[in-house]
């Protein structure tokens, strides 16, 4: 039968899972350089530069049944036969610091998940991948699950709103605002880029046992990637220009 009595079920978070705080990123950068703070930015289309928590998260679920009931009492509670809840992590939330410059920044992605999420985008391409192993048997057992978290970084001018506006990243004609916009003045002004996800455990049949706790990321801004960005979006606005604009033509 399936699990239904919520006395014989206990959940605890194993490991890392119930710390907390911030992710310690054991990737490397393309350069072989640990980046222990967070997960610095690819440059274009690399994926050398890698985002894996060195944190387990991971919860176990513990069913203890008592004795089968005697024969013929169907209606016993403990009947051998109880069946995990299925102990779950997911996304609750995900936010990114408010706004920069004016700007209210956001994502297009979705900040909430489902039960036990795969491939959930965290931030681009930073992904949590949940794994569930059932040990329960005739009654009695152990059931966990771990979540994992890696991936390559993606660029943030590709994925904050509004800095992924093409009109919006049109540059000054002269130059002038090189590395103060965008990801690139970001990083400049405030530092690391803190990404922070509240995840929540718990077991599915039982609502009792929710708990969540908050973890963050940091993505570091990568300098030689912005000025490759700039060059790029300098070119593309007046690559195709004949004269030296006038001013009221000038961004």
């Amino acid at each position: 039968m399936p699990a239904r009595e919520e006395s014989v079920h206990s959940m605890t978070l194993l490991q890392d899972a119930g710390t907390g705080g911030p992710f310690t990123n054991e990737g490397t950068s393309t350069d072989g350089k640990t980046r222990a703070a967070g997960g610095l930015e690819n440059i274009g289309t690399a994926t050398g530069n890698t985002f894996v928590a060195t944190e387990v998260i991971q919860i176990k679920e513990t069913v203890a049944a008592g004795p089968p009931g005697p024969s013929g009492t169907s209606a016993t509670p403990y009947d051998g036969n109880e069946e995990a809840a299925v102990p779950y992590i997911k996304v609750k939330s995900i936010t990114i610091p408010s706004s920069y410059q004016g700007d209210s920044l956001s994502f297009s992605f979705p900040s909430s998940s489902g039960h036990n999420p795969t491939n959930f985008i965290l931030a681009p391409d930073i992904k949590l991948t949940c794994t569930v192993e059932d040990g329960v048997t005739g009654g009695a057992g152990d059931a966990t699950t771990t979540a994992e978290i890696t991936g390559p970084v993606k660029e943030m001018d590709d994925w904050v709103l509004p800095w992924s506006d093409p009109v919006a990243g049109i540059p000054k004609f002269n130059g002038s605002d090189f590395a103060t916009t965008k990801s690139a003045g970001y990083g400049r002004e405030n530092g690391i880029f803190i990404v922070t996800i509240e995840l929540e455990y718990g077991l599915i049949a039982f609502s009792s046992f929710k708990q969540t706790k908050t973890w963050t990321i940091g993505i570091i801004n990568n300098a030689d990637n912005d000025r490759d960005v700039y060059i790029q979006k300098y070119n593309e606005a007046y690559g195709a220009l004949t004269k030296v604009p006038e001013l009221d033509e000038r961004q």
